[in-house]
């Protein structure tokens, strides 16, 4: 059967029959790859650019459907039968390596495990959930070892799982479950580590159809999902310097999960920072609403159990600039840093008291910059001393924000070592977190 003509769509990605986003003048995979990105002149451009997103990603999705080869590990196979798609070998290997290698970067505060336990069963059972797992899965691994042709599988089956939400989103009591926000998570990541923000937009507005706070989820996945939500949006706004995508109540969550407690009230503390001190029309603190948020994290730090701080070895890392602080959970580490990344917030928007000087505005400063120092030593260290994947995920929105206060440059380079190592092992693309560190620091 012929290919459909899909007029917006640059040359290199016609020839090579893959997806194209349609960025001009160079689209992200062609920037992604390196690639001359060239287009075709001609007048069916503009009509194709007029078409909703929602019509090109079914032409697109109906596209890789009639290229569909079962018999061929290497082609594209539909998840419209998820337990069918699974008896593929090429299949089985993308979503196997969701399960033991990105899993348990959703499950850092969570010793349930829902992302790690619960998400793949369900997913043998649920198209939207498996074509999501996919996506992420095959990305990351394109990621690592620059493989196209799994980042052509990765857009695939997010082609799939994009027509599987604007689809669910018809009928509201089908969308609001626990396995479409867990979807919605994971296709977060994908968006991220691919570098592709295209359907952003399809995802918030997907979220807010299912909730604005953890107090309208029932507890298990739908609880679990909203957690991971907000993390994700945390590190994407971090590294962006903007607020969040969704909102947050003024008011403490009385509904946590118990054992969780700590690390998703600190989330939450860091969240509202976020919104209210990181929005770009946004009205500076006053002293009041400033103290509010201030005794929030303090009430935070005092409510841990001695056993939340790091262990200190010196020597753990030989040669290292930064303290060698461990602590026992990664939950724990990943806590520490949002405690210290909303301290820095708060530093910076803290309301001058009082009329100053130019000497006392200088002291001021040096008082200021000194604080943002100590707390990005103790975001950096944290990650530095632990060798666990989801953690350095988790890091790297706190590091882009706190690591330019970094004043050492043996501190730095060491810094950017880590991060490309860490980026080499996650598939992560940590150039957006190196650039934070450049243009302060070079």
């Amino acid at each position: 059967m012929p290919r459909p003509l899909l007029e917006n769509r640059c040359q290199p990605c016609r020839q090579r029959k893959v997806k194209c986003d349609g960025h001009r003048p160079a689209c992200l995979r062609c920037g992604r790859w390196s690639r001359d990105c060239q287009w075709r002149h001609t007048n069916g451009y503009s009509e194709a650019s007029r078409l909703s997103v929602a019509d090109t990603a079914s032409r697109e999705a109906q596209t890789y459907e009639t290229q569909t080869n079962i018999q061929d590990p290497g082609k594209y196979i539909s998840t419209t039968d998820p337990e069918q798609a699974l008896q593929n070998p090429r299949v089985a290997c993308i979503f196997r390596h969701y399960i033991e290698n990105l899993a348990s970067w959703y499950d850092l505060n969570d010793r349930k495990r829902h992302f790690e336990d619960m998400v793949p069963v369900r997913a043998r059972q649920n198209s939207l959930l498996l074509s999501a797992i996919l996506a992420f899965s095959a990305a990351s691994q394109s990621s690592n070892h620059s493989n196209d042709s799994l980042s052509e599988v990765a857009d695939a089956y997010h082609l799939e799982s994009v027509q599987a939400l604007l689809s669910l989103t018809e009928n509201i009591n089908e969308f609001r479950t626990g396995e479409t926000l867990a979807a919605i998570c994971i296709l977060r990541s994908y968006e991220i580590i691919s570098q592709n923000v295209s359907a952003q937009n399809h995802l918030r507005g997907s979220y807010s159809l299912i909730a604005s706070g953890p107090n309208d989820l029932e507890p298990g996945l739908m609880r679990a999902g909203f957690w991971n939500y907000l993390r994700e949006d945390i590190t994407v706004a971090l590294m962006e310097k903007r607020n969040l995508m969704i909102e947050l109540k003024d008011q403490q969550p009385p509904l946590l999960d118990g054992e969780n407690d700590p690390a998703n009230y600190i989330s939450y503390i860091l969240g509202r920072v976020i919104n209210r001190c990181l929005h770009k029309d946004g009205e500076a603190l006053d002293k009041r609403e400033w103290d509010s948020l201030k005794e929030d994290l303090n009430s935070w730090k005092a409510s841990l159990p001695s056993s939340f701080g790091p262990i200190i070895t010196p020597g753990l890392r030989g040669g290292s600039r930064f303290p060698s602080a461990w602590n026992t959970s990664k939950w724990h580490t990943a806590s520490l840093q949002y405690y210290h990344t909303a301290m820095s917030i708060l530093c910076l928007a803290e309301p001058v008291p009082y009329v100053m000087n130019t000497l006392q505005h200088i002291e001021r400063m040096k008082s200021i910059e000194a604080k943002l120092e100590y707390h990005a030593i103790h975001v950096c260290a944290l990650a530095i001393s632990s060798n666990s994947a989801p953690v350095w995920v988790n890091s790297f929105g706190p590091i882009s924000f706190c690591g330019s206060w970094l004043r050492q440059p043996e501190m730095l380079v060491e810094l950017t070592t880590e991060l490309k190592k860490w980026g080499g092992k996650t598939g992560w693309p940590v150039s957006s977190v190196l650039n934070s560190l450049t243009k302060t620091s070079g």
